[in-house]
């Protein structure tokens, strides 16, 4: 359900924004996993009678009896696999398992997308690094919008994306298909084209870094708004003012979107949020902050929020998972505390999700929406 705490700012249609929402891929369906156990079920089975047939595995010989027995495991291992990811929708088709796996580049509004166009929309891969800031890699990924390369003289709003941990940048347009949703958003004048870009937490696939700026570790703020930011507007075609830019993120990376959003009011006019914490938790006190608990409070919107200045006005839209216990009642604090300094503030509470990608498709269309009406809005 969608809990309104301002009127919904979304101008798309509601059955456009629920079909987004709902646009699952093969990989999402239980029946992938259900299909798999069935095989494995009826191999094992097979298995049985064999090595009954034969007197004991013995019988059957030592390199029939070991193949046909991995056999049976990996099919069940592929079947929990599968339905593993059916509940966190990381994977949501084949071609997005292909891309993780090295075996594809991932692709740009691609089948089941928006309309093509004689100038699609183009993703490509570049490395901002900042070795002076600890950040040695920087694999960034920038979609620009349909009809980017035949417009020269146009200018473009920037939509900066972060992922969540575990993840990378590619998550955005391999598991939450971003590009696809947006052409769909704009090919229904329910948003401007943007560019889009996801950034990298510095952390690499399986490290956290809340990005923040680490004590003895990289800056990982500094690093998103000295340096990509200021890449972005030098390389493509922006309209380079906050009232243009959004800030989003999943999971940790909703938080850092929520944390770095409010620390630069001066630099982002709308923040997305989808399943944001409060606080940057407590196990990174330590391990990110150095156990500065200043340092900690300073990170952690739940604590300045109620008392921070809004020289600028803020749009900001939290998502988070119904059945995500706890964390629903935090983002409804965080939400009603924002409300509370005058923000403009929509909620999203999605029925039957938890802590998963699954959840962040299922809100992104909305959210998109929710910033294409302050871009639509906003000068320029």
């Amino acid at each position: 359900m969608r809990v309104g705490l301002t009127p919904s700012s979304a101008v798309a249609p509601h059955e456009l924004l629920a079909r987004l929402a709902h646009q699952h891929g093969l990989l999402t369906s239980p029946l992938v996993g259900t299909a798999l156990a069935v095989v494995g079920a009826v191999l094992a089975l097979l298995l049985l009678r064999r090595v009954r047939r034969a007197g004991g595995p013995a019988g059957m010989g030592r390199g029939r009896f070991v193949f046909r027995t991995v056999s049976v495991l990996g099919v069940v291992a592929l079947a929990t696999g599968a339905y593993v990811n059916a509940y966190s929708g990381y994977f949501p088709t084949p071609g997005a398992l292909a891309q993780a796996a090295g075996l594809s580049g991932v692709a740009a509004a691609g089948p089941g997308g928006p309309t093509p166009t004689a100038d699609p929309g183009q993703l490509t891969t570049v490395r901002v690094a900042a070795p002076a800031l600890g950040v040695t890699d920087g694999t960034t990924y920038v979609y620009t919008p349909a009809g980017y390369a035949t417009s020269p003289t146009r200018h473009y709003p920037v939509i900066y994306l972060i992922p969540g941990s575990p993840g990378t940048p590619s998550d955005w347009f391999r598991t939450g298909r971003v590009d696809q949703v947006m052409e769909s958003l704009v090919q229904a004048h329910a948003m401007p084209p943007a560019i889009v870009v996801a950034m990298n937490t510095c952390g690499g696939i399986t490290g956290d870094t809340e990005s923040l700026d680490v004590v003895r570790g990289p800056q990982v703020e500094s690093y998103y708004t000295r340096v990509v930011l200021p890449y972005v507007d030098a390389h493509y075609r922006t309209l380079p003012d906050r009232a243009h830019r959004v800030i989003g993120g999943m999971s940790s990376g909703g938080f850092a979107a929520l944390n770095v959003g409010l620390h630069h009011l001066d630099l982002y006019g709308t923040i997305l949020g989808f399943e944001p914490y409060g606080d940057p938790g407590p196990a990174n006190l330590r391990h990110l902050l150095g156990g500065d608990v200043a340092r900690f409070r300073a990170n952690s919107p739940r604590h300045y929020i109620p008392t921070m200045a809004f020289p600028e006005p803020v749009g900001v839209f939290l998502d988070v998972g119904a059945d995500t216990g706890h964390d629903v009642a935090r983002v409804r604090t965080l939400a009603a505390e924002l409300t509370a300094r005058g923000q403009q503030v929509q909620l999203r509470v999605e029925p039957g999700q938890h802590h998963t990608w699954t959840e962040t498709v299922a809100g992104l269309p909305y959210a998109l929406a929710f910033a294409g009406s302050r871009l639509s809005g906003a000068p320029g």
